[in-house]
């Protein structure tokens, strides 16, 4: 429901059983140029009974600020300052309690610097509640559980931890065995969705935020990734993230509703 009102996907949230909503950084960049206030924006969750469960993304925090240049990805910045305090008031004013952040769109070395800009990532948003959530990317320089955990145990911050996300574990090296040797409290939070295990176009960074499926029409062994995660934590989210253009031509109470569906089509149990 990426281009949907505001009220709409609440609606539609609270309509298909969902408990809570994430926001992305211009989404909400854009509803506060429309001149909606955060007490309006809390109002209409509160009206709903939704939470607003997570933000993202910080994008390369690694890597020098300024525009990521990145094709196909034009207005992507690293290091954003900006898309930090966006992050801020997002816990603040609507109760955000994580934020996701990915690293670099390349293969630059995870070397010390890029510990490090972790860490002080988390400590510049520690003071505000938040838990920073590591996302794994394959076509980034965090592509896979190893790299990602190999960060969050360098940093040893307490508000540090892993998202993991069906999509680009399985796209990635589904690597199970790291998987299972993540700590319980270095994960933060999981995102579920379906496609095919072979890429149906050349260019899998598109596929990603259009071509992603609904649970139970696709070939991930997702029921196996969530009875492995599980045990490592009942209380982490569990968020349905199917970037689609095909759920973006539906209405949004259809889209929300489909993607419920998908959830009960696959025996997929999201809680224990």
């Amino acid at each position: 429901m990426r281009h949907a009102a505001f009220p709409d996907r609440v609606a539609a949230a609270a309509a298909a059983g969902y408990s809570g909503i994430g926001l992305a950084v211009p989404y909400y960049r854009r509803l506060r140029e429309q001149g909606w206030t955060g007490a309006e924006l809390r109002a209409v969750l509160d009206d709903h009974g939704i939470l607003a469960a997570e933000a993202e993304a910080i994008v390369g925090f690694g890597g020098p600020p300024g525009p990521a240049n990145v094709p196909g990805r034009p207005g992507m910045v690293y290091a954003d300052h900006a898309v930090e305090r966006a992050m801020v008031e997002l816990g603040e004013e609507l109760g955000v309690p994580l934020v996701q952040a990915v690293g670099t769109f390349d293969d630059r070395p995870v070397d010390e610097a890029v510990v490090d800009s972790f860490g002080k990532l988390c400590d510049r948003l520690a003071p505000h509640g938040l838990t920073v959530a590591l996302e794994f990317v394959p076509y980034t320089n965090i592509p896979d559980v190893t790299t990602a955990q190999g960060v969050v145990a360098a940093v040893g911050r307490a508000n540090g931890a892993l998202c993991v996300d069906s999509w680009h574990f399985f796209r990635g090296t589904a690597d199970w065995t790291a998987l299972s040797q993540v700590p319980a409290d270095r994960l933060a939070m999981v995102q579920v969705n379906d496609g095919p295990i072979r890429p149906e176009t050349e260019d899998i960074r598109a596929e990603a935020v259009a071509l992603r499926r609904c649970l139970g029409t696709g070939e991930f062994a997702t029921q196996r990734l969530l009875d492995l995660v599980r045990p490592l934590g009942d209380s982490r989210p569990v968020s349905v993230e199917i970037y689609s253009d095909a759920l973006d031509r539906l209405p949004s109470t259809t889209a929300a509703r489909v993607a419920a569906a998908g959830i009960e089509r696959s025996d997929v149990t999201l809680r224990g």
